[in-house]
């Protein structure tokens, strides 16, 4: 008990006997031993290596556990339960006692290993460096799957520190706490109980706030059959590719990385940005109307996450404060470094902050504020080398590879020892390979977020961008061409910048890849992962001047082309819409592609 494994690349993990811990969930022996379930598990070297570690099996049971299933399927071989048990009849005759034993089996068929097809600067993202071979662990022959076993490994090992785990622990001792309270006095069953948390997560940039908030998550998952998460990082959301605000409901444990559990959202909005500068009025407003959301489809029974962003100066205090008015959290987790440190002037937070929220109507005891330590995993030996643009050209890698519509970190259950995870992502084809979907002009209307765009210009500005596929309800008065000049395009059904979209009228399904335009047959042609039967509500187009394409999404396919790669020049850039792409200094050179 108390032993420990770091590892690194992926797989999908069972406990057949006893309890683990990865990352704050823990994985318990199911009683059903013919349909094991497997949770999938990424620790790829964009982020610190998971950890798993034996625990003892915790003695309170969940208040409403249910397990969910992504794929189920029925034994037409060797059932995996038969295979388990010879190898634990193994383990025995060993004579060796163990408390805690694991089963893992590969994941290598989602297509994640391939990842690095799409952009080299990725390609030993699951691939173990170790300082010598000899140090290299073969006990555990599982493609995909390595031990970290070396003592100075240069990587950094995943390390929840002591005051994460007991804000969490002090917040579910609380909800028993008030539980068990309002069940003696009130002689009532527990689903009718008290209201769950509400927990905020707050702190500058680069002090570990998403990996605190998955964290919460997974210790809330140990008590709750699901858990909502309001994502309003713009610039580093946890389920989606940037740009958005986003509600989620959560159902299993997040053990891996931002782009390896990209979701649906119950409801998203799309800024089209990676701060909310630009437009602060409009960020808070799509704030307010994710939590209007939550309280009216998922309810206060369901605890909720908010993962916040890292602007804490200045306007983004301002834009914090009015959020928390608005949401009045029960649970605040501020991050932050010690106040002695040279570092702590640019990354705490103001000490008058639990003085701002009070009013006379919400007095400031509602919202209890935890100090948590920070930590900078740039600043850890051995940190991962991805900067924030890398880490948001992961995520939309990976989004744009999806395929089969399936949830990447759901639980599977498995009954066939041959079983092999269907395909999760399509990383063996170019982006410019696609089969893009047709879209008529007069089918969807247009809007360009935070800048005005002349109407001649309109197909410039939005051919070859990245947009967001919007479901709207509201009629708009949109503009329409003043000129039968051929130069004029026609049937565009464009938003003016003037006019506000409301946010409870929207509902971004997802991106869409703007892959060409013909003006003859008014068309779009839109590279997209979105399903049909969702595509087809699609009525408005969004396009927004801050998320950027990764750099390898405009010169994928064209390595081994001598003509010109479209979009893309390598002379001076002339014209309206012209302009350079942001220098970058991690680009590989071709000959070390």
């Amino acid at each position: 008990m108390g032993e420990f494994a770091p590892f690194q690349g992926a797989a999908l993990v069972c406990a057949v006997k006893g309890a683990v811990s990865i990352a704050g969930a823990v994985l318990i022996a199911s009683e059903d031993k013919l349909r094991p379930s497997f949770l999938p598990c990424y620790s790829p070297k964009s982020s610190s290596f998971l950890v798993i570690e034996s625990v003892p099996i915790p003695s309170a049971s969940a208040l409403n556990a249910s397990s969910s299933s992504n794929h189920d399927n029925n034994a037409e071989g060797f059932r995996i339960s038969d295979v388990i048990a010879t190898l634990m009849n193994k383990l025995t005759k060993c004579g060796d006692v163990f408390d805690t034993i694991l089963a893992v089996k590969s994941i290598e068929a989602s297509g994640i290993f391939s990842i690095g097809k799409r952009a080299p600067l990725f390609k030993d993202l699951f691939k173990l460096t170790v300082l010598s071979e000899l140090n290299r662990d073969t006990r555990v022959n599982i493609e995909g799957f390595n031990l970290v076993t070396e003592p100075n490994h240069p990587h950094s090992i995943l390390s929840i520190p002591p005051s994460w785990t007991d804000a969490t622990s002090q917040i579910l001792e609380g909800i028993f706490l008030y539980f068990h309270k309002a069940t003696k006095s009130l002689n009532i069953l527990a689903p009718t109980a008290p209201k769950s948390p509400i927990i905020c997560i707050i702190g500058s940039k680069g002090l570990g706030k998403s990996t605190l908030s998955k964290h919460t998550v997974n210790r809330l998952l140990s008590k709750y059959a699901q858990v909502a998460f309001l994502d309003c990082d713009l610039g580093q959301p946890e389920f989606t590719v940037s740009g958005q605000v986003s509600l989620h409901v959560l159902r299993d444990p997040i053990l891996g990385p931002a782009f390896t559990h990209l979701k649906q959202p119950l409801q998203s909005c799309y800024l089209g940005a990676t701060s909310p500068k630009n437009d602060p009025d409009w960020y808070i407003s799509c704030i307010v109307e994710l939590w209007r959301v939550y309280l009216a489809k998922v309810g206060r029974a369901v605890p909720l996450v908010i993962n916040t962003d890292g602007w804490v100066k200045g306007m983004g205090f301002d834009l914090l404060v009015h959020a928390l008015k608005q949401i009045r959290p029960s649970h605040v987790l501020q991050l932050g470094v010690d106040s002695m440190s040279s570092a702590a002037i640019a990354k705490n937070i103001r000490d008058d902050l639990a003085a701002i929220l009070h009013t006379p109507d919400q007095p400031a005891s509602q919202v209890q504020i935890m100090n948590a330590e920070g930590f900078d995993e740039s600043l850890q030996r051995g940190g991962s080398k991805y900067n924030a643009q890398d880490l948001r050209s992961l995520a939309m890698i990976s989004y744009f590879a999806q395929c089969n519509n399936v949830d990447s970190s759901a639980r599977i259950c498995i009954t066939d020892a041959g079983y092999k995870c269907p395909p999760i992502w399509k990383f063996s084809s170019s982006i410019a390979s696609r089969t893009p979907v047709s879209v008529p002009w007069n089918a969807v209307k247009l809007r360009f977020l935070s800048v005005e765009v002349p109407f001649s210009q309109s197909l410039v500005a939005l051919n070859g961008t990245l947009v967001g596929m919007v479901e709207d309800s509201i009629p708009y008065e949109t503009t329409k061409a003043t000129s039968d000049s051929e130069t004029e395009p026609t049937h565009l059904k464009i938003i003016p910048s003037g006019i506000q979209i409301p946010p409870q009228s929207q509902n971004c399904v997802g991106l869409g890849i703007v892959r060409g335009i013909d003006p003859v047959s008014k068309l779009f042609y839109i590279i997209t992962p979105i399903p049909l039967e969702q595509l087809k509500r699609v009525n408005l187009i969004l396009r927004g001047p801050g998320v950027e394409f990764p750099a390898s999404f405009w010169t994928d396919g064209f390595e081994n082309v001598r003509s010109t790669v479209p979009y893309i020049t390598y002379t001076a850039a002339e014209g309206i819409g012209a302009i350079a792409k942001r220098p970058r200094s991690n680009l590989l050179r071709k000959k070390n592609i």
